[in-house]
């Protein structure tokens, strides 16, 4: 007994198949040269969505990689700072709450900093995609619309 529905009575294996598939596509009459072409400004779309991923991410890495860097610095210094003339504890304590809200408001700003470089990168990596595929249903309703115009002949 055959279902009524088609995934059930299809072998998948087939889609996978260049010479199956083609056969599919030889019914309809179908541009082959729009086709390739469209799919190339689909893979193009999707390379350069991921050269934007990947720079955000770069960006990101090198940011980190500063911050470290100058967090680490800011360290020895209050360091050094601290054990060069041992203040009074009153002292002491308060250049230490001064460090510490130094210290968190800056790990603030870097967090935010970081969240924007990763926002950028994802937004413009978005909009190559929703722009390409904007144009890739803009391309299949025209090639249909051609195909239904060379039937009508």
């Amino acid at each position: 007994m055959t279902s009524k529905n088609p995934f059930l009575d299809s072998d998948f294996r087939d889609l996978m198949d260049p010479a199956k598939l083609s056969e599919r596509f030889q019914t309809i009459a179908m541009n082959p040269a729009a086709m390739t072409e469209m799919h190339q400004k689909n893979i193009e779309a999707i390379a350069q969505a991921n050269r934007i991923c990947f720079e955000g991410m770069q960006a990101m890495g090198q940011r980190q990689a500063e911050i470290m860097r100058q967090s680490l610095e800011e360290a020895v210094a209050a360091l050094q700072s601290f054990t060069a003339q041992p203040p009074s504890p009153e002292k002491q304590m308060a250049q230490q709450a001064e460090t510490l809200k130094k210290q968190y408001e800056a790990a603030l700003a870097n967090l935010n900093e970081l969240n924007e470089i990763g926002n950028k990168s994802s937004h413009e990596a978005a909009e190559t995609i929703t722009k390409r595929i904007s144009e890739c249903l803009d391309e299949v309703a025209k090639t249909l619309a051609d195909m239904g115009q060379s039937k009508g002949k």
